[in-house]
């Protein structure tokens, strides 16, 4: 038996090594000094990227700066800084910004020279790209200029763009920024600074959210209703209600009732089973009965 057992450990032993050997033949080297490599395949030349940069086709762009992402190009970085301001098509400004944040020693005047445009620059295409690639570069560094341009630069377009960069990068010093935002003039600011909500981690500002359920705009309110619901906002239980009872668009009635559904508790399911409430539109009628039920199994 204990020869068996011998001969059996032996040959798994030598089984194994064979695997490993077959295996080790197929393994891609992953070369930090050439680029990123992938199994048969190369990383690319400067002069290739800097080629493709130039003249490339989006989807040409986007993969060679993917499998040249550890390439050192000092020609490619003023190219693609370029590429964040002047480029129409959104995912090559994208992997622009991917590819220069990976820049050890180049990435801080990148960084600069974007703060510089969105706080100088008289383009008001060039400062919302500028506040679009600083979101995009993830560094809480950039938060200081997002913030300024969020609050006051003159363009509302520019405003906005600075309010979805602040929640791209998503750190915590920048909620403030998004909250700010919800009294701004123009309400594709404040539907932005509603979907940031939903992209930070640790917001807290709901408060100051719960004016936008009286907005002017009802695509505002709704969303509104939506954000306050799913984070369970218990003191947006009675605006709300009135949303629920009185609002002229079916949409954000519904959303309320959805919003009253989620929070649940004693007060909105009192909200949501009023005899008097008298909905004539069967899709709000049907999102009642449904946050009924929503509610009753919250509680």
């Amino acid at each position: 038996m204990k020869t068996n057992n011998l001969l059996l450990a032996t040959s798994f032993l030598a089984a194994s090594a064979i695997s490993a050997g077959a295996s080790a033949q197929n393994v891609a080297v992953h070369d930090r000094a050439r680029g990123e490599l992938s199994l048969g395949t190369a990383a690319p030349t400067r002069q290739t990227m800097v080629d493709t940069i130039r003249n490339g086709s989006t989807t040409a762009v986007y993969t060679i700066l993917e499998y040249g992402e550890h390439v050192e190009c000092s020609e490619c970085q003023p190219l693609l800084e370029a590429k964040l301001l002047e480029s129409g098509d959104a995912r090559v400004r994208e992997i622009s910004a991917w590819w220069l944040r990976r820049r050890p020693f180049g990435f801080g005047a990148v960084m600069h020279h974007m703060r510089t445009v969105l706080e100088t620059d008289t383009n008001i295409v060039h400062r919302a790209r500028a506040a679009e690639a600083i979101g995009e570069f993830m560094d809480a560094h950039g938060l200081p200029a997002l913030a300024t341009a969020a609050a006051s630069d003159a363009d509302a377009t520019v405003r906005r763009a600075a309010v979805v960069a602040v929640a791209r990068i998503n750190a915590p010093s920048g909620n403030d920024v998004i909250a700010s935002a919800f009294a701004d003039d123009d309400v594709e600011v404040r539907r932005a600074a509603i979907d940031g909500v939903s992209r930070v981690n640790f917001f807290r500002a709901f408060d100051e959210m719960l004016p936008l359920l009286a907005d002017s705009d009802a695509s505002v309110r709704r969303l509104a209703a939506r954000a306050l619901g799913t984070h369970r906002v218990t003191d947006a239980v009675a605006p709300l209600a009135a949303l629920l009872r009185s609002d002229s668009d079916p949409l954000v009635r519904q959303a309320a009732a959805w919003a009253l559904g989620r929070i649940g508790g004693g007060e909105a399911t009192a909200v949501l089973t009023d005899p008097a409430l008298n909905e004539s539109v069967s899709t709000v009628r049907d999102a009642i009965t449904i946050a009924r039920q929503m509610s009753s199994a919250a509680r």
